[in-house]
């Protein structure tokens, strides 16, 4: 029998509310040695926040290019993109700069599928999900931990 991602995954994973500030995030991801947290609100899933959230405020805002025709500015960029972006590049708090439409997996789903996923759709961490309720999380150790038989 192969292992399911309630085999591997975290059982307690940081999580952290909606209207934490970026700063304590980015100070609990230190102290805990966590690239990633499950953002939780009103006891339900509500998005995913990871240390490359964090570092992507750190880059410099990239504009929109557009292209002048007729008295017309035609965007060349998706604007709905660039305007999320920026949102997130100013973002205050773990709501601001989370991903909201989280990729999650049941606790019966392979790890093999588990791993395949975060592979390509470069994840760190997928939430263990039974209907809307938060289980736990797999991650990349949890993932090398089980296909190397090492233990905790």
């Amino acid at each position: 029998m192969s292992a399911t991602a309630r085999d591997v995954m975290d059982t307690a994973p940081l999580t952290v509310a909606p209207e934490l500030p970026v700063k304590d995030l980015a100070a609990l991801f230190l102290e805990r040695g966590q690239d990633g947290a499950c953002v939780v609100a009103n006891g339900r899933l509500a998005g995913i926040v990871t240390s490359m959230d964090l570092v992507f405020q750190s880059q410099p805002p990239h504009l929109p290019s557009f292209f002048h025709f007729l008295e017309a500015l035609i965007p060349l960029e998706n604007v709905a993109r660039v305007e999320s972006d920026l949102r997130k590049l100013a973002g205050a708090t773990v709501g601001d700069v989370m991903t909201p439409a989280v990729i999650t997996v049941g606790p019966d789903e392979p790890v093999s599928e588990v791993a395949m996923r975060m592979v390509t759709r470069h994840l760190s961490m997928i939430p263990v999900v039974d209907g809307e309720r938060l289980l736990g999380a797999v991650t990349k150790v949890g993932i090398l931990r089980s296909a190397y038989g090492l233990a905790d």
